[in-house]
């Protein structure tokens, strides 16, 4: 606000010049106070240290940055940055080829968030602006040594069994198929395959004997390999689509479009047809679930069915389920428990009756792409798209259809081969083209 003073000249003229002296200097010993009101709550803006204090825990891939809270008035916005190296100290933001924003925070009393390993680079470098009326406040850097693991190749399909430190991946580029420990990244074994185009991968173990399945749907192929030798031993070609296939004990079940044997039992063993049944002609996934008879459901988006199957695998009851799947996905994708099943676009929840229990998506914006249950089944951790960002979820599934979100990490954008929980680590495994090669990377994030 500016305010106009009108004074007549006359003998007091030389009176008004001394006020007027005097109240430029009241305004200018206000205006200090002011700018003295406008720092943190250890201010020296002038001296050698930053204004602001940022710290960092680091928790696997996760960067827990911290800062306190600013005592000013003026704030608009928190900025953060990130770099591959450390971000030079200009007056304000500087955002270029190598360095982005990662994160803009407009409330004042949010001091808090958590950073995942989004530059795949050795060290990662992150720097705090604060806009406080029209100038800013900055941090010193800090800068963590990432974790995660990186292995050459495009391995954008993955699968793995409870109780292994090692998984197998297909390498859709250059035709490899990997054995790796996951835990540190070491690949024991590549083998060339020139059959396998997009597969669905599941490594299941049964007598102490471990086999990778994996198949495509269109051509619609089942191959069996032994492991770690990654083998092909046994393979089974289908007329038409093979919509989905889940190994459980010594059967594999699968729905495919051939005419009037749309759900089959296999033998583990040869692959060989032990029952069929009509079935669905459309596009399901396949829950199992434990008992004898054991529990089958192929779960489409327009129907699905139950199965009971006796331990001789055949097929001795069959009915109509009010289960439905939004867009049915791979099946390597889905998770299994001993009482849930989820699955779908909308990361839909079954339970072993086939009834709809919950889902963890309501955004038709957005999709689930992986999704995996905990060893006790009260939680899930999946991979969800939102509007094109990345995000890992962890949800209380203890109160369904009530699904509470307990914890969410903002995640690269990269195609996700496998999701693997575990007690306290869940291990992530991603790919993307850095500098024009294919890398896969390991990342690790809390439960």
């Amino acid at each position: 606000m500016v305010y106009v003073y009108h004074f007549k000249r006359g003998k007091s003229h030389h009176c008004m010049i001394k006020l007027k002296g005097r109240y430029i200097g009241l305004l200018a010993a206000a205006g200090l106070m002011i700018m003295a009101a406008c720092t943190l709550q250890d201010p020296d803006p002038s001296g050698s240290d930053p204004p602001l204090t940022l710290t960092n825990q680091q928790n696997f891939s996760v960067s827990n940055l911290n800062w306190d809270r600013v005592k000013v008035t003026g704030f608009k916005e928190y900025v953060l940055l990130q770099s591959a190296t450390p971000i030079p100290n200009n007056p304000t933001p500087v955002v270029n080829q190598d360095v982005t924003v990662l994160k803009r925070i407009q409330e004042v009393d949010i001091t808090s968030f958590s950073a995942s390993a989004a530059l795949f680079s050795s060290q990662i470098c992150y720097k705090l602006y604060c806009a406080v009326d029209d100038r800013f406040l900055a941090s010193a850097n800090v800068c963590v040594d990432q974790q995660y693991e990186i292995i050459e190749g495009f391995y954008d399909r993955a699968c793995h069994a409870s109780g292994l430190d090692e998984l197998a991946m297909f390498d859709r580029i250059n035709n490899h198929l990997s054995a790796c420990n996951y835990k540190t990244g070491s690949v024991s074994n590549k083998v060339t395959d020139i059959v396998l185009n997009f597969p669905s991968m599941e490594m299941s173990v049964m007598d102490n004997v471990t086999n990778v399945f994996a198949y495509d749907q269109s051509p619609g192929w089942l191959r069996k390999y032994s492991y770690p030798s990654l083998t092909a031993t046994q393979s089974k070609n289908f007329n038409q689509v093979l919509w989905s296939a889940n190994v459980h004990n010594q059967f594999v079940f699968v729905v495919t479009d051939e005419f009037n044997k749309n759900f089959q039992v296999l033998n583990r063993s040869n692959l060989s047809v032990k029952d069929s049944s009509p079935g669905l002609s459309s596009n399901q996934n396949i829950a199992v679930f434990s008992g004898s008879p054991l529990t089958v459901l192929t779960l489409g988006q327009s129907e699905s069915k139950k199965y009971m199957v006796d331990d001789a695998g055949e097929i001795i009851s069959e009915e109509f389920i009010s289960g439905r799947i939004i867009q049915p996905d791979l099946q390597s994708a889905c998770a299994e428990g001993s009482e849930l099943f989820i699955c779908g676009r909308d990361g839909t929840i079954i339970n072993r009756n086939g009834e709809n229990a919950g889902k963890l998506n309501s955004d038709i914006n957005s999709f689930v792409l992986i999704s995996r249950l905990t060893t006790d089944e009260t939680k899930v951790v999946y991979i969800i798209n939102d509007n094109g960002v990345n995000r890992l979820e962890i949800a209380d599934l203890v109160h369904l259809p009530s699904v509470s979100l307990l914890h969410s990490y903002e995640i690269p954008a990269m195609n996700y081969a496998d999701l693997i929980v575990e007690v306290e680590i869940i291990y992530l495994v991603g790919t993307s083209f850095n500098n024009s090669q294919p890398q896969t990377f390991i990342l690790k994030y809390p439960l």
